[in-house]
């Protein structure tokens, strides 16, 4: 047996350039070097934390207005409609896409979408709703859910919850999941651990991308990919800025905040997905392992040199297609009708 009384011994690693690797898509590589760039011009930027609930509100609307830019072309690019609308009186937008399937007619997906608990909200909220209702061919409701700085936990997973427990008054949840990415991963795992401790119907499966499941920044991936990440570059200074302001009062390590210290047992199947630069890698992968000794029935997706969230941001690339298309098959291998 090892002995584990021995003081532990940290590993200094040297500086490196990270170019674009060879064995990813043309376009994946582009979205890489866009990332580069744009990291390189926001030097230090991911340090700053605000200091007011005014300066999180601006930087949170500067941010989420380069998101909004990109809406146009996410449209010309996967044609739906869209109707906003209110469901227990939380915002949702239900995304319709043109290549609906007929024979999913009866189904629903649900979704939260990502930024840290803060940013996002709003007409931004909808991007990767748009992005699987096109790739899945099922409408989607996507849960523009309530953020700091105004309504800190647990507003969004009450949100989560009730919109929820609205749309299963209504239809089979044999025949609705949810799912998310980064924060909203995160939020699919809190609300879906929260339908269990309610007695509530469960979705039939979950998708959740890199979810952000341990808000105290203790996996490993946060010192091993800091900077490697071309998207979440660091949990140091702004991320850790948004886990505090999302936790308010309440530890960081509740379960609710941090799924990835609960107990799974009885969890729908879940598909996680990830790349080998995503600082949240061992997030998902620690959560992935707790839900497979807890008996559920898991699928992991790890994709080559992507960054966190990447498949959404070069929503144009193969990478993109192929991680979308495994959420389409995952959904159509335990859902009804």
């Amino acid at each position: 047996m090892p002995d584990t009384s021995r003081p532990l011994v940290a590993r200094s690693v040297p500086a490196k350039t990270l170019s674009p690797p060879t064995t990813v898509s043309p376009e994946l590589q582009v979205s890489m070097s866009q990332m580069a760039a744009a990291a390189a011009r926001a030097a230090g930027a991911s340090g700053w934390v605000p200091g007011t609930p005014a300066e999180w509100k601006a930087i949170i609307a500067h941010l989420d207005s380069q998101v909004l830019a990109t809406l146009p072309f996410v449209a010309s690019l996967f044609p739906h409609k869209m109707v906003r609308r209110e469901i227990a009186g939380v915002t949702i937008r239900e995304i319709t896409p043109a290549t609906l399937d007929p024979a999913k007619e009866n189904r629903c997906l649900v979704h939260f979408h990502g930024g840290g608990y803060a940013l996002n909200g709003g007409e931004a909220s909808a991007i990767e709703a748009v992005i699987a209702a096109h790739h899945c061919g099922v409408r989607v409701i996507s849960v523009d859910y309530r953020m700091p700085p105004d309504h800190p936990f647990p507003a969004a997973v009450e949100d989560a919850v009730n919109v929820w427990r609205a749309l299963t008054s209504e239809r089979s949840a044999a025949m609705m999941g949810a799912f998310g990415t980064s924060a909203g991963g995160g939020l699919t795992l809190a609300m879906t651990l929260q339908l269990r401790e309610l007695g509530l119907p469960l979705p039939a499966a979950l998708g959740a991308g890199t979810p952000w499941t341990d808000l105290t920044g203790s996996s490993d991936s946060y010192q091993v990919n800091a900077g490697v990440d071309g998207v979440f570059t660091s949990f140091d200074g702004f991320a850790a800025g948004m886990a505090a302001l999302y936790a308010g009062d309440t530890p960081l390590s509740h379960p609710l905040i941090s799924p990835v210290h609960a107990d799974f047992k009885g969890f729908p199947p879940t598909l996680f997905i990830t790349g080998t630069r995503d600082i949240l890698i061992s997030d998902t992968v620690r959560t992935y392992r707790s839900m497979k000794r807890s008996g559920v029935t898991v699928q992991l997706e790890v994709h080559e040199a992507m960054s966190h969230a990447e498949y959404i941001y070069a929503f144009a690339s193969p990478e993109s297609a192929e991680a979308f298309g495994d959420l389409a098959r995952f959904f159509d291998a335990h859902l009804a009708g």
